[in-house]
Order: structure tokens, then C-alpha cells, then sequence
């Protein structure tokens, strides 16, 4: 086994996410008027440009700004430039600054004088996170193992994923390296053929870095341009690039994108796969955003710097982003950071930490944050589809991928601490399972761009493949990652809905202590500590709209959620809700807030917490297969035929529909008006032979109209045409024919018409009371409306139009 020098001693420690609090910095966020009504309050603050009383207050509590949170480097704007987060987060990236103290117990000192400082929004101790990895090692062999008994035709061409080498993509069980259970997989291979990313899609990885010369991670897209786009240096750096000294980040980028099915690279043996890699054609995968939140070649980042690559990713267009990072301490500016990172778009996705070997397992940040439903908490799993002993299952844990022995890419050249591999290096530990669903949000992005917000953690969630005791149990949660179940879930078909609601009813469900534990805008200011409180449960009951067939999925969204927990805990304002009922057609959501104090105030807003009853709302997503029109296209008879009265006109099509094409209707439309039908087939039908009537003496020029039709929910359709010539001929059913009997009638009418056309009865004002298509011969009148009302007695007037023309007959309708 290759030794690993220096870089194993720092990286395969059993519990690298202890880390503490840095101990002489603090960030605060300043109120708005600390900095008053000037231009400079409106821009991102620097320390330079920080107002002189300011200056003054942070001299005198022995501490000195030294970084403006939303400067950029890297772009000529400042971070922060998204949708911004509404006012009860109390979010203002331009007012953030780093600040140091020259030791602890001072930095101590002045954290509490800040926190309670009017001229403070908040203040708080900067909080190191260090890489969730467990070990790297050893290199792979240099020769591959056997290929199984497989048809590998349909495979990409990346040699380690074709010997078998990279079971978290296709475990091809116990004959290759390293053994495990077949098809304990990720179900990649299936996944790709519905989806192999698309370079329109940005997934960020902020990490130690990357090595943006490794040929599976950089180059070019197959359509121009350099696959590595918009990178950021978070930290402090001198050296502003991204380049990767440490050795995680590129390891994580690989299990992300990869590059697929582009051949071998550095020996004829070796070459990797990742999830969102492309399929080395036309389509480049998912391009990658590097974002470096270690500064130098170390390991740690801060939750400073964290925060600023989540704002960084938003602000890119990133759909997701990477943080495989941990640590034990919570941070509110991390926490406002990922709620940012959410509403605009981004999705971050955090390794749940590798401190399995606890027992109950404590949370770690930021992963944690996936029960509030701002972040993904991914696991790790093993080849034989188990929870591995490392990895750390908390309540917040979504669900796990595998994460144990990943063989991914390793930097081109030394870390610093002098580890070194051929290109590719096994990797294991929570950091190398969260790429996994970051790759798999990618692949979802690219055929459902509107998918955002809660939509990811749901759908991956009621994906995932149960794993462990039979559905969600602690060490697994809801399963492992399993990428065809995430794309057939929002197949052809499916339709997805977002809205959101106000609470319309509310009630009291009981009393308790209310614990607040951090204040916050508004009434969360007003009500830091223990109070009696009533529980106020507040419901909104929405009907599911007619164009869903079916619903598969109801699921709860933050962004435009403003509720509460019903547990009497609110550590910081974090919406929730829940589906409370559901049915075919409708479904109810349900949260909660809480009445402080005496219950006789009637008129007191400022006694609810979080927000009074009229600011609740839910916003929600609802998925489920829906009524969509139907596509027909005419294949024969070519535009421009023509045909006689009499002859059998054989007329091919084809149609489709999401759902299904219930029939298929056939017409002549004469360019002078008016239209012939000539026939009906069942949906399923893909052509047909119709009797041409007769059109008079002349040729009549019009088209030939196919209709796909959809009778279910909405009853929509669609049409094709063709131009068409109705060549003339001898007419044996003259318009004199026409009969509509008896007149006066009272329950119905019948109708004897010439040949095929349309049956229009008009009330005696000429307006259209009911369309009867014929194809020639008897119709019936029920004397009802199109809308299936009966019509009143009066007179009438009975319409045909044929292709043998126009003619009108009256009748009278009696009262029953």
C-alpha cells in the first residue's frame, strides 16, 4: 500500500469535524442606521469606507474590521446580487463585516457588547469547518480487473467504469475489485439514457479547490467555451486563484462531473466516470463552478468564507452546490447564506459528517439544516448497499450514497503535503457522497429547469432506494441514492404545480413554554427566552387543478412559507409547515405560531411569534401526471392530392399524448368554409380509409384535417393539415333531402341528412345552440345545449353544411 505522507495524517482522522469556533474572529451585521441614508449604506461595505463613529465603537471594544463579507474578487459586483431574502431574515449582505480581536478573551468581550449594541443587527463568532473525509487510498492497480459476463456495447467507454472499478456508478458484485452486491448502485447507467446533464447547467463545488487542468474536469464544451466557469476565491488569499493544493476538492468534483464516456486519460487503464459528466458527443454535462474556501493549502474553512461561496454559487446561476464540509457549531450568517442560496435557485447539498461511531449521532453544520429543508444531508453507503460505520446519521439525514472506496480524480500534480497519484485515487467518507446528489441534481435540472427550492430534498427523498429496516429508520433515513427512480418520477407526463396560499382558518391547540433562542426581526426581537404561549394552528385547504390526472407528490416549499414548528422550540426563524390532509382533489397544509402572553389582547401583532396569523402563508409544489394536448401529424396522403366523390381516401397519421389520445376525427375543410367530416377512429388508431362524399360539379380546394383528441380532464386536442382537392362529380342526394321531423316537437328531433357534413341548430336570434356532426343519413336532436341543458320551447332553426352546400329548415320546439 502507497504510504500517504503527511496528507492521510491530516485527512483520515476519525472525527474531523470537531473543530471549534475561531477564537479571535467575529462577523456582525450592522443596522441600517449605523451607516445612515448615504450612497456608501447602499454599497458593500469595506473596512476603509466603514462610518467614523463605527470605526470609533469597534476601537474601543479592541477589535478591527478587517473583511467586507460581499466584495468580489472575482466579478465587478457584489456578492448578494440575487432575489433577496424577505424581510423577517433580516438578511443584508452589504452590511456584513468580518471583525479580529488580538486574543479570545477580548474577542469574548466584545461579542457581548455587539450583541446587545442597537447599532448591531446581530453578531457572532466565525466557526471553523474542516473536510469530511475519512481516508484516501491506496492507488488503484495499475491493470484492470476482468470485465464480467456483460454486454458492454451500451456502456460508456471509461475504463474503470467498464472493469468494474466505480461500483457507486455500476456495482457488477462480487467479481470485481473489492467485491459488494450486485446493482448496489446508483442506477447511473439507466439514469444516463434519460439524462447526462447539460452545459446550461452550473453545479459549484466550494471546497480546497480544484485542479482545473485535470482533462476529466476542465477542457471545452462540446458546443465552445471552457467547461470550468465563474471561479471564486472566498477567502484571504493572496493568490486569488482556485487552484487545488490541499487534495479534496478535486476528489469531490470528480464523483460530481466527471467527464463520461471520453476514453482513458494518463495510462490506457484509467479513466473515470461522473454523474453529471455528459456522453462525450454533443452534450459536455454539467459545468462546473469551483469556488475555494480554504485558503492556501489548508483543510479548513470558515463559516466567513462558507457563506460567501453559497452567496457566490446563487449568484452564478449554480443549480446546486457542493459543501462537504462540517463542524459541530451552528452560524446564523451560514444559516441565512443557505436560506439565500435556496430562494435563489441554488440547492446546497452538505456530507452528513463521518462521526457514525457515536451513539445517539450528534448534528452537524451545515448539513443540519436540511430539517428545515435549506440544505440536503447526504450519507454515506458501502458497496453492498449498507450504511458505512463512518458515517453519521443524525435526524437531519436525508437519505445516503455511496461513499466508501468512490474511485475519483486526484490532482495532476503533488499536494502540498506531497501525496501524490496517478490522476484517480479511491476516496471514502461523507465528502464523496454528497457529490453523488449534487451530480443527481444536476441530471434532474437538465430535464425539469423549473424544478427548485424544496422540489430537490422531496423528490430525492420519495426516490431513494430503501436500504436497512423496511422505509425511513435512523441509520439510512430514506434510503440510498437511486438516479432512474428520481428521473421516472418526472417523466413524459408529469406535470409539476407551484403556488402558495394564505392560512384561511386558524385555532388554539393548547399551552405551553415557548423557547426562543435567537432574536431576529420583528416579534422574534421582542420575545428572546421562555414564555406561556398559546399554540395557534393555522390550515389552508387548496383544490388540485383540473389538468391533473393523478397526484403523486405534495411537498411543502420555504421560499413563501412563513409558519412555524408546533413543538414550542423556535431556535431561529425557520419556516415549516406539513401536509395535513390530502385527497384526490384537494389538499390541506397546516403550521403553527404562537399567542405570548395574556389572551384577552385582541389587537396585539406584536404578542405573535413569529409573525402574526395574517402574514401565514404556504407555498407549496404539487406533482402528478397531467392532461396535456395530444401531437398528430399527417403521413399520407401528401399535400396537394386529390380524390373523387365515392373513392376509399386512405389517410395515415401519428399520435400521441402524456396521457392518452382517446380518438382521432377526419374532416374536409372547403376554403370557401364550413367543414365535411368524414369519419372517427379509436385513439389508438394510426390511419383509416374514408368514403369521399360528393362536393357538387366542380373541385372544391380546402384541406384534410386530422384531430387527435383527449377526453379526459380537460378534453383537449390537436390538429394537422394537408391541402387537399375535392374533385367533382355527380351528387345523388341533392339538399332537397334535407328533413328535420317532426315540427313542432317536444322531447326531440330528428334529423335526415344528405350526406356527410355538420348539423348546427341556431336559436331564433342566430345563435349556435349545438353543433351534430353526421356522416350522412339519421341525427338526433335531445333538445339540449352543448352544456347539457334543456333548451326552452320557441322556434328554432336546423343547420346543415355539406360539401354539396348550405340549407336551412325551421322548427318549432313545444313546452313539455
Amino acid at each position: 500500500m502507497r504510504a500517504i505522507v503527511l496528507l492521510l495524517l491530516a485527512l483520515a482522522i476519525p472525527t474531523p469535524a470537531r473543530a471549534t469556533p475561531d477564537e479571535r474572529a467575529l462577523v456582525v451585521q450592522l443596522s441600517a442606521d449605523a451607516l445612515g441614508a448615504s450612497e456608501a449604506s447602499r454599497r458593500a461595505l469595506t473596512p476603509g469606507t466603514l462610518p467614523a463613529a463605527v470605526r470609533a465603537r469597534f476601537s474601543a471594544l479592541g477589535v478591527r474590521a478587517v473583511r467586507s463579507f460581499a466584495v468580489n474578487r472575482a466579478l465587478a459586483r457584489p456578492l448578494g446580487t440575487g432575489r433577496a431574502l424577505p424581510e423577517p431574515y433580516g438578511f443584508a449582505p452589504e452590511r456584513i463585516v468580518l471583525l479580529e480581536a488580538p486574543d479570545s478573551a477580548l474577542a469574548s468581550s466584545a461579542l457581548r457588547a455587539l450583541v446587545a449594541d442597537p447599532q448591531v443587527d446581530w453578531a457572532e463568532r466565525v466557526v471553523t469547518r474542516t473536510p469530511t473525509v475519512w481516508t484516501l487510498g491506496p492507488a488503484p492497480d495499475a491493470e484492470p480487473a476482468p470485465l464480467v459476463a456483460r454486454a458492454l456495447d451500451s456502456l460508456p467507454n471509461d475504463p474503470s467504469l467498464r472493469a468494474g472499478r466505480q461500483y457507486a456508478l455500476l456495482n457488477l458484485g462480487p467479481a470485481v475489485p473489492g467485491g459488494g452486491l450486485a446493482r448496489a448502485d446508483v442506477r447511473a447507467v439507466e439514469a444516463w439514457r434519460r439524462s447526462v446533464g447539460s452545459e446550461s447547467v452550473k453545479l459549484a463545488v466550494a471546497d480546497t479547490g480544484i485542479d482545473p487542468d485535470h482533462p476529466e474536469l476542465g477542457g471545452s464544451l462540446a458546443q465552445g467555451g471552457p467547461r470550468i466557469t465563474d471561479a471564486f476565491n472566498a477567502t484571504d488569499d493572496p493568490d486569488p486563484t482556485v487552484t487545488d493544493r490541499y487534495g479534496h476538492g478535486t476528489p469531490v468534483a470528480g464523483v460530481m462531473a466527471a467527464r463520461t464516456n471520453d476514453g482513458s486519460h494518463f495510462a490506457p487503464t484509467t479513466g473515470i466516470a461522473g454523474v453529471c459528466g455528459g456522453d462525450g458527443r454533443n452534450e459536455s454535462g454539467c459545468r462546473l463552478v469551483p469556488i475555494k474556501i480554504a485558503p492556501g493549502f489548508s483543510g479548513s474553512a470558515s463559516s466567513f468564507d462558507i457563506a460567501r461561496a453559497l452567496l457566490h454559487a446563487a449568484d452564478v446561476g449554480a443549480r446546486a452546490v457542493n459543501l462537504s464540509f462540517a463542524s459541530t457549531t451552528p452560524s446564523r450568517l451560514e444559516r441565512l447564506a443557505l436560506t439565500y442560496a435556496l430562494y435563489n435557485g441554488c440547492i446546497p447539498v452538505c456530507a452528513a459528517g463521518n462521526n457514525g461511531f457515536d451513539t445517539p449521532t450528534a448534528p452537524l453544520y451545515p448539513a443540519a439544516h436540511a430539517r428545515e429543508g435549506i440544505a440536503i444531508s447526504v450519507g454515506a453507503s458501502d458497496a453492498r448497499d449498507r450504511r458505512t460505520l463512518f458515517s453519521s446519521y443524525p435526524e437531519s439525514l436525508d437519505l445516503l450514497a455511496p461513499g466508501e472506496n468512490v474511485l475519483t480524480t486526484f490532482m495532476t500534480y503533488p499536494s502540498h503535503y506531497g501525496a501524490s497519484y496517478p490522476g484517480y485515487v479511491p476516496a471514502s467518507g461523507t465528502s464523496f457522497a454528497a457529490p453523488h446528489v449534487t451530480g443527481a441534481i444536476g441530471l434532474l435540472a437538465a430535464v425539469r429547469p423549473e424544478l427548485s427550492d424544496r422540489d430537490f430534498q422531496h423528490l430525492l427523498r420519495a426516490t431513494a432506494h430503501d436500504i436497512g429496516d423496511p422505509g425511513h429508520d435512523a441509520p439510512t433515513a430514506h434510503g440510498r441514492l437511486d438516479l432512474e427512480r428520481l428521473l421516472d418520477r418526472v417523466g413524459p407526463g408529469k406535470g409539476v404545480w407551484h403556488d402558495e396560499v394564505a392560512a384561511d382558518s386558524f385555532g388554539t391547540a393548547g399551552e405551553g413554554m415557548l423557547v426562543v433562542q435567537e432574536g431576529g426581526p420583528g416579534t422574534l426581537a421582542r420575545h428572546v427566552g421562555t414564555h406561556s404561549a398559546t399554540r395557534i394552528v393555522a390550515q389552508a385547504t387548496v383544490a388540485i387543478p383540473d389538468s391533473f390526472l393523478s397526484v403523486t407528490d405534495v411537498w411543502l416549499r420555504v421560499a413563501g412559507t412563513m409558519a412555524a414548528r408546533g413543538d414550542f422550540r423556535i431556535p431561529w426563524f425557520a419556516p415549516y409547515a406539513e401536509v395535513a390532509a390530502r385527497d384526490e382533489r384537494t389538499v390541506t397544509f397546516r403550521g403553527w405560531l404562537y399567542r405570548v402572553g395574556d389572551d384577552s389582547c385582541t389587537v396585539c401583532d406584536d404578542r405573535y411569534v413569529p409573525l402574526a396569523p395574517s402574514n401565514v402563508r404556504f407555498a407549496f409544489g404539487v406533482l402528478g401526471t397531467v392532461d396535456r394536448a395530444p401531437t398528430v401529424s399527417i403521413t399520407e396522403p401528401a399535400g396537394g392530392a386529390s380524390a373523387r366523390p365515392g373513392e376509399n381516401l386512405l389517410v395515415s397519421w401519428v399520435a400521441s399524448d402524456p396521457d392518452t389520445v382517446s380518438r382521432v376525427t377526419v374532416a374536409f375543410v372547403p376554403d370557401a368554409g364550413g367543414e365535411v367530416p368524414l369519419g372517427a377512429t379509436a385513439g389508438e388508431a394510426r390511419g383509416g380509409s374514408f368514403t369521399l362524399p360528393c362536393a357538387g360539379p366542380v373541385d372544391v380546394p380546402g384541406r384534410l384535417v386530422v384531430t387527435a383528441h383527449d377526453d379526459r380532464g380537460r378534453a383537449d386536442l390537436s390538429r394537422a393539415e394537408v391541402p387537399f382537392v375535392l374533385r367533382g362529380g355527380n351528387c345523388s342526394a341533392p339538399l332537397t333531402t334535407f328533413r328535420a321531423t317532426p315540427s313542432p316537437f317536444r322531447d326531440a328531433l330528428t334529423v335526415f341528412a344528405p350526406g356527410a357534413g355538420r348539423v348546427q341548430v341556431l336559436d331564433a336570434a342566430g345563435r349556435r345552440v349545438r353543433d351534430l356532426p353526421t356522416s350522412g343519413g339519421e341525427v338526433r336532436w335531445d333538445g339540449h345545449d352543448a352544456r347539457g341543458s334543456r333548451v326552452g320551447p320557441g322556434v328554432y332553426f336546423v343547420r346543415y353544411t355539406g360539401a354539396a352546400g348550405t340549407t336551412t329548415r325551421r322548427v318549432v320546439r313545444l313546452d313539455r
